[in-house]
């Protein structure tokens, strides 16, 4: 007997705080395939892009703002993300039967073409699959993967290693791209617009400087889009993003910069929301930095550090204190696997700025050593340079003041500054995630098979835990499908990694959508939006 998965999916959030996104269209009959960028005379939407697309290529985009427009609006995957209905939905997966040991997936393609006009097929998934797996960066989503088969063009068979409990999240990362187009490309595939994805849109003209515009593709498989007319702007300032807004410059804008929030509520009427958002802002800190004789790998100074911040400060000036002081990594109303701060299992690192002064004096800094300033080394983040990230770091240095730690704040643009967290170029930083439904999703910063996604290297011979420990639960993980089990074993993996004091979750930021009176957005999806279900008020 096999199990099912229809479009109720396993383990996915437990509540959900915003109205539906909205019912698909019928599939229409199929129209030309995409060509020309040529105006079609319909209304643009106009969208703001802080900074400029990193690539065309779904592999190649690591930030959310890149993925909101090449993972979701060009490329899809088997599942995709609905925030508003709970998490993972079925997508280019029409249907998928499990194994009774877990361990084999097939699945049922849905009648989809690629925005170049070729059939999509079970051999393009296998295609996609296997460029992924050569990618480091996808290991912590394919390593659980035996082998992929084509069984024929509308069916293929996933075969694990392991059953693994979480495989939605997988579904939903790796997207399905045109194997013919993808290999004509060869080495330039994601420097210019092309049309290998199967999603409602096409990338009709990028340009790194000045932003991108997307065209509906009239066959596409759940039939064309309303709006056919998309363009990114790129406006890196929050002041010059509100200003575009109110004067009718942008349709819609989320992450609306909170600091204008009670302006923008003014300017969109009724046409706003704001809520806790399923992301985190965390402090990290590389233990490994030689900044200083390897100053941050004492535990005490780490420990230090995160005592002397107050995180009620970072939440008012990273989002005019409508955000929510973060104590887990992810919202346990959100992720019913998350461990939550409030059953007291691990260390939260309260603000104490006695209690952080006294371990610097127990771990032998002198009276002098503090009055002359503990030299950490650096701060870096990524954002505009007046965004909310820029605000913590700045409320993180001055609250290390406090305690005789000194920092130097550095930000710059997240395609300049990811690369180096990846590979742990630094002392200090301030990163986010967003977007997770599954507490297994803290193996892309805990497990070494995660090259490429975390920022603190914990599989090292000076680590500050046990990583095999780490590594082995979280397998133990995925490998069951009970969810006070699973909740059991990440508390004790998130208790291990509060215990390093090399993560320190900081604020989890109000999600502020603001739209125009002419924009009906079927319902908010604020992180992962699909510009597939707005449609203009007649």
């Amino acid at each position: 007997m096999k199990k099912t998965i229809s479009y109720l999916l396993i383990l996915v959030m437990l509540v959900t705080l915003f109205t539906g996104c909205g019912a698909q269209k019928d599939p229409a009959e199929p129209a030309a395939t995409p060509g020309s960028s040529e105006p079609t005379g319909d209304k643009i939407l106009h969208l703001r892009k802080t900074s400029s697309l990193q690539s065309t290529d779904w592999e190649a985009t690591t930030n959310t703002t890149d993925m909101q427009v090449v993972w979701v609006q060009v490329f899809e995957g088997l599942y995709t993300i609905d925030e508003a209905k709970g998490g993972y939905q079925n997508c280019l997966a029409e249907k998928i039967d499990v194994s009774e040991d877990g361990k084999i997936y097939t699945v049922t393609l849905v009648d989809a073409k690629f925005q170049n006009g070729d059939q999509m097929k079970a051999s393009d998934v296998v295609f996609s699959y296997n460029r992924a797996m050569q990618n480091s960066r996808f290991n912590y989503v394919t390593s659980m993967i035996d082998k992929i088969e084509a069984k024929d063009d509308k069916t293929v068979v996933f075969t694990l290693k392991y059953p693994y409990s979480a495989i939605s999240h997988t579904f939903w990362s790796i997207k399905i791209s045109s194997e013919r187009e993808v290999t004509e490309a060869g080495d330039s595939f994601g420097t210019t617009p092309h049309t290998a994805g199967t999603g409602p849109y096409y990338i009709s003209e990028y340009d790194v400087a000045s932003g991108l515009k997307l065209k509906a593709f009239e066959d596409y498989w759940r039939g064309p889009a309303n709006i056919k007319d998309v363009e990114y702007r790129i406006i890196s300032e929050d002041a010059a993003a509100v200003i575009a807004f109110e004067n009718g410059e942008l349709d819609y804008m989320s992450d609306a910069p909170l600091a204008e929030w009670d302006s923008l509520k003014v300017s969109s009427g009724e046409n706003n929301s704001l809520t806790k958002g399923n992301n985190i802002r965390f402090l990290g800190i590389n233990y490994l930095s030689p900044t200083n004789n390897n100053i941050l790998g004492n535990k005490a100074v780490r420990e230090a550090i995160f005592y002397a911040i107050n995180r009620d400060n970072v939440n008012i000036a990273a989002t005019e204190g409508l955000g929510d002081p973060a104590y887990e990594y992810m919202p346990h109303e959100y992720v019913a696997t998350s461990p939550s701060y409030l059953d007291g299992n691990f260390e939260l690192y309260e603000y104490n700025l006695e209690k952080a002064k006294q371990i610097l004096k127990d771990a032998g800094f002198t009276d002098a050593d503090i009055a002359a300033g503990i030299d950490v080394g650096t701060l870096t983040t990524y954002g505009a340079g007046t965004g909310e990230k820029a605000k913590q770091a700045q409320v993180i240095q001055a609250n290390l003041a406090e305690i005789g730690i000194k920092c130097e704040v550095y930000v710059a643009e997240a395609a300049q500054i990811t690369p180096r967290l990846y590979s742990q170029d630094y002392d200090l930083c301030i990163f986010g995630d967003s977007g997770n439904y599954d507490f297994n999703n803290i193996r892309q910063q805990v497990h070494s098979e995660s090259t490429g996604m975390y920022v603190v290297k914990y599989a090292d011979p000076n680590s500050p835990l046990d990583y095999k420990k780490i590594e082995s639960l979280v397998d133990q993980g995925v490998a069951t499908d009970d969810v006070a089990k699973r909740l059991e074993i990440y508390t004790e993996l998130w208790a291990m990694v509060m215990d390093s004091a090399t993560i320190l979750p900081l604020v989890h930021l109000p999600v502020g959508i603001v739209w125009s009176d002419e924009l009906d957005p079927g319902g908010l999806c604020p992180t992962y939006y699909h510009i597939y279900n707005f449609k203009w008020v007649e």
